[in-house]
């Protein structure tokens, strides 16, 4: 029997339709491709699970919800949000609660089994439905490792039902854990495009569409959480962009920070005692239970709702995962041992119950797991010797009849009693909040310091900092020196200052701020017709292009270099390796590039750019085959320097390959040992694992204590890298060999 999920005639402007009640339609504009593919993976028969991840805050689950509403009405909807403590119990608890409310609904017809078991019954109802099924498991990333599998296994036995389709939403997925499993396909969902993007603010009535936007744009990195929480935000404050941007520059807080503190601060006193529970819970929770301990209030969760502070799946209710650390530290510690206490007597009212009678629907497994957890934060008592014969008492409550349970229940306070204690809570934020953003007496002196310094003074101090690496105080050093528009030397410095802050933001990888200030730089320089410099900050822009995959940009710069006349070689040779490394897919077009460089390398007088000439030039040989030059480049390189030369260590490993290939077995192991010296020395193991593996491998008859050297080598240094199969043959290889040599005490590699 096929089912059908969804409507032949749900085209792509029906899909792409603004649900105003959820989701925007720029939002959904900007993820057209993501929907297009969740409606194909519908319509097709041969796939039963869709994989779709994505950073935090692109709004994945967003995507997902949307397009659920297309869905034939038959579809039975299986959602479930994952949590840290997750396992397959939990969500089949959650499924079973899904299906009876179904079953009483007269949406499903519940099956007729008489078993207790509760496996058996919700087999029993997935194989009595008769409609198709669409499971949709979110946050797969909180699940553990050892936890997954049991969750791909029931996947898999869905699966093989013919009725079921899976999305597992995820940040991140380790294939391997689906792979030979399940046929399954991926989608991601990304960053709002800039045009969306601006149209979105648009949409809003958001003025200052340019720089201001860019600003934004930059912060949030087009995030549609980050993105739309600051629209809120300005909505609900009567903020204008300029506004808004103009408190988060005084906050002194990281983006992030920033727009979670300011969305916390629309929780009321009242309102917060919900969200320490729900941070301290660590898992949604039921509205029913909410109501039971007196943390329900409609209207005000609606609004949380509304914000996207909150989320709700079902009856269940949570804090999104983006709010949890920032939560968790404003919770004073004493507050925070209060609730703690509270969740181990919830637990413990609730582990006799039977699933049905509980207001906690989560497994007995996790709820002793949960109150372990909850313990460790509960303050140890001193044990006293009692003077007199007592009863001893048990470390864990006898099973209760429900009644008494829930009477117990209603008796834990999560409400504070008095303004008081509200006041330690708020003062104990607000303490928080100022010890993050104090400064010490000494920064404060350092700071009184700088403001009598000269320009050419702060100049000389910035450069101090630069050799010891310190970017973030050498940008505070040369935006303090921009100020200093009166002094003398301004014109002169102009140039050099905006370069010098381009550099330094590079150094950190804040590539918004470098291109900024590199295209400041560029225009200074242009005006001096200072054509080195002009060429050196078009590379370093072509860089910053590269990086973030504005390819054509960057090509376009690289191509202006070029053609220009009278440059200096390394110029051109940095241009052409530029050029090269744009041609991923074209390896003939990288080599005539590289070819290009090499020809003006004699005329070249910096060492470490030649170093990386000949080691790429070498490689661009050797993927086209040209065996024999890409062994003169690499023996070119391996003659520059070591103080110059990264390379020295992959040119030998390199070498040992090809020699290895043309079966001159010996002088490749030769190869393969300099390069394992080169890391030893450098203590660099990111180029260990093949060479130490050779020789490994080639010692194991010969040598076999050297072996086991080189084994341990590898697991010492980069073993945590591999994957799983791989550690296993590693580990029985060392096995293997210990034995050989009659070892009984774990070998050290010294």
């Amino acid at each position: 029997m096929e089912y059908s999920f969804i409507d032949d005639y749900a085209d792509k402007k029906l899909l792409l339709k603004n649900d105003i009640s959820k989701v925007n339609q720029f939002f959904i504009e900007n993820n057209s491709k993501q929907i297009e593919k969740l409606f194909e993976f519908f319509k097709s028969n041969g796939t039963p699970l869709m994989l779709l991840n994505g950073f935090l805050g692109t709004g994945k689950s967003l995507v997902v919800e949307h397009f659920l509403t297309f869905l034939n009405t038959d579809v039975v909807v299986l959602r479930y949000n994952c949590y840290e403590t997750t396992i397959l119990d939990d969500i089949l608890l959650a499924f079973f609660e899904e299906l009876r409310v179904l079953a009483d609904e007269g949406r499903i017809t519940p099956p007729k089994t008489k078993s207790e078991n509760f496996v058996q019954k919700i087999s029993a109802y997935f194989h009595s439905i008769n409609k198709p099924v669409v499971i949709v498991i979110d946050s797969f990333e909180e699940v553990l490792k050892e936890n997954k599998g049991a969750v791909v296994d029931f996947l898999e036995h869905i699966s093989k039902l013919g009725k079921a389709k899976t999305i597992i939403i995820s940040r991140r997925f380790d294939y391997e854990d689906f792979d030979n499993r399940v046929n399954y396909e991926i989608v991601s969902v990304l960053a709002f495009e800039k045009n969306l993007y601006e149209k979105y603010l648009r949409s809003f009535d958001i003025k200052l569409i340019g720089p201001a936007s860019d600003e934004l744009y930059k912060y949030t990195r087009g995030y549609y959480f980050y993105v739309s929480m600051a629209v809120r935000i300005m909505m609900l404050r009567g903020l204008t962009l300029f506004d808004f941007l103009n408190g988060f520059t005084k906050s002194f807080l990281s983006y992030n920070d920033f727009i979670l503190r300011e969305a916390l601060a629309f929780v009321d006193p009242v309102s917060g005692h919900l969200f320490r529970f729900l941070t301290i819970m660590r898992h949604p929770v039921s509205v029913k239970l909410l109501k039971t301990l007196n943390l329900y209030d409609e209207r005000k969760i609606e609004f949380f709702l509304e914000n996207m502070i909150l989320s709700k799946d079902g009856e269940m209710i949570y804090l999104q995962d983006y709010y949890k650390e920032i939560a968790q530290n404003s919770i004073p510690a004493n507050v925070a041992v209060k609730i703690h206490k509270s969740c181990v007597d919830l637990y413990n009212t609730q582990l006799p119950l039977k699933p049905f009678e509980r207001d906690l629907l989560i497994s007995r497994a996790t709820m002793r797991a949960e109150i372990e957890y909850h313990r460790m934060f509960l303050p140890k008592k001193p044990v006293f010797v009692p003077k007199i014969q007592q009863q001893p008492q048990e470390t864990e409550p006898q099973a209760q009849e429900p009644s008494e349970c829930k009477k117990e229940i209603q008796s834990i306070k999560f409400i504070f009693e008095s303004e008081e204690s509200e006041n330690e809570i708020l003062t104990g934020i607000a303490n928080s909040i100022n010890e993050f953003l104090s400064f010490s007496e000494e920064q404060m002196r350092e700071i009184e310091r700088e403001n009598n310094l000269s320009l050419v003074e702060l100049v000389n101090l910035a450069k101090q900092e630069e050799n010891n690496y310190n970017y973030k105080r050498c940008i505070m050093i040369y935006h303090r020196a921009l100020t200093l528009e009166k002094d003398d030397n301004y014109s002169i410095f102009l140039p050099i200052l905006n370069l010098k802050l381009a550099q330094n933001y590079k150094n950190l990888s804040d590539w918004f701020n470098a291109l900024k200030y590199f295209e400041c730089a560029l225009k200074l320089y242009e005006k001096n017709s200072d054509r080195e410099k002009v060429a050196d900050i078009k590379l370093e822009i072509a860089n910053i292009f590269y990086i973030t995959f504005k390819r054509d940009k960057a090509k376009e710069l690289l191509q202006e270099i070029i053609e220009q006349q009278n440059l200096s070689s390394d110029i051109y040779i940095k241009a052409f390796i530029a050029l090269a490394d744009l041609c991923e897919e074209d390896l003939n077009q990288a080599y005539r590039y590289y070819n290009r460089a090499v020809e003006l390398a004699q005329d070249c007088d910096d060492k470490s750019l030649l170093a990386s000439l000949y080691f790429k030039f070498a490689i661009a040989n050797d993927d086209i085959n040209q065996t024999k030059q890409a062994v003169i480049y690499y023996k070119k390189c391996l003659e520059i320097d070591k103080k110059f030369n990264p390379h020295l260590s992959s040119c030998y490993s390199n070498l040992g390959l090809i020699y290895e290939e043309a079966g001159s077995v010996d002088a490749a192991m030769k190869f393969y040992e300099e390069s394992v010296k080169i890391d030893k020395e450098d203590k660099i193991f990111n180029s260990i694992y093949v060479p130490a593996l050779k020789l490994a491998e080639y010692f194991r008859k010969l040598d076999p204590a050297k072996a086991l050297e080189y084994y341990m080598m590898v697991k010492n240094n980069v073993y945590s890298k591999l994957k799983e199969e791989n550690r296993k043959k590693i580990d029985a290889r060392i096995l293997s060999l210990k034995a050989q040599l009659g070892m009984e005490e774990v070998y050290e590699n010294k």
